[in-house]
Order: C-alpha cells, then structure tokens, then sequence
C-alpha cells in the first residue's frame, strides 16, 4: 500500500512540474527569436525593440532600421505561436483621386502576401478616404487567421496590414 501511495504522489509530482514548465515555456529571448524569424529580419536591422508580458502573451514592438516600418507581434508565451502581427509602413502622403480599382487592389495584396487571389476574393474590398486619401481596405479569412491590408487607393502600395489568430 506504501508503494502505491508513493508512486501515485510521484505521478502527481511529476504532472504538476510538467504543467508549471509548460505554463510558461517561450522564454523572452525565444519570443524576440520567433518574432524576427516571422518578419524576416534579423537584430542587427532592427531599433527601438520593446517586449513586455502581459498574461499569457508576449508584447513586442520594433521599427525596421532602413525604412522605419513599424512591427508589432503577440506571441503565445505558452505555445510560441504568433497571434497577432502588424507592420505599419513609412510613406508619403499621396492625395490623388486616381483609383487602382478594387480587382487590382486585391492582386496587389495577393502579389505582397503570396496568399491565392482565389482566396483574398472571398473576403471583402472597401474604397475609404482617410486624411484625404484614397485607400482600399482588404479583408479576409485563411485558416486560423483574419487578415486586413490597407493599399493606396493611387499607387497600390501596400502601407498596413495585420494578421489575427482566431480559434
């Protein structure tokens, strides 16, 4: 009886440690690693790099040293997935009324993100003017993720996007 109760205090012991280290198993160091992995870039490209915790998640945010993109991620601290991901580029203001059009705005996003067009025409494409420009905003769904691009509505340069986890 002895032997039983001290193997199943042991069993118990073992679970318990097995599920504080799984509780909270991407270090810091591996969430900034995941995070430069998934933007292509490496340490030496990047400036003003932040991470904080909150929860359950990694907060991280940096800017690219050559063109001041903005980056940010949230990264499950307990799995390393990315849950959330958005770059926000640097550009210049263009308040032309020309319009790319909504078809083109779509291969455009399709040709940046190397997702199937197939796919991105599923979702929707809304003309919208902001600070007086034309933008188009591009949303839609792949797998677990929600994604949304905003494109000048002139030039078809892609100036945002994000991508979201959804269950």
């Amino acid at each position: 009886m002895k032997r039983i109760a001290v193997a199943v205090l042991t069993i118990v012991m073992m679970l318990s440690m097995s599920v504080c280290v799984y509780a909270d198993s991407v270090t810091k160091a591996e969430a900034k690693k995941i995070a430069l992995k998934d933007s292509n870039l490496t340490a030496s490209q990047i400036k003003n790099y932040e991470i904080e915790k909150e929860g359950k998640k990694w907060e991280i945010e940096f800017t690219k040293k050559k063109n001041k993109a903005e980056y940010d991620y949230t990264i499950s601290a307990t799995s390393g997935k990315v849950l959330e991901k958005s770059v926000d580029y640097v550009y210049k203001k263009n308040k032309s009324k020309k319009k790319i059009g909504k078809a083109a705005a779509q291969k455009k996003v399709a040709a940046f993100s190397k997702i199937k067009l197939s796919i991105i025409k599923k979702g929707t494409v809304k003309f919208e003017r902001d600070d007086g420009q034309g933008e188009y905003s591009v949303k839609f769904k792949k797998g677990h993720y929600k994604y949304d691009y905003t494109v000048l509505a002139p030039t078809g340069k892609i100036i945002e996007f994000e991508r979201d986890y959804v269950k």
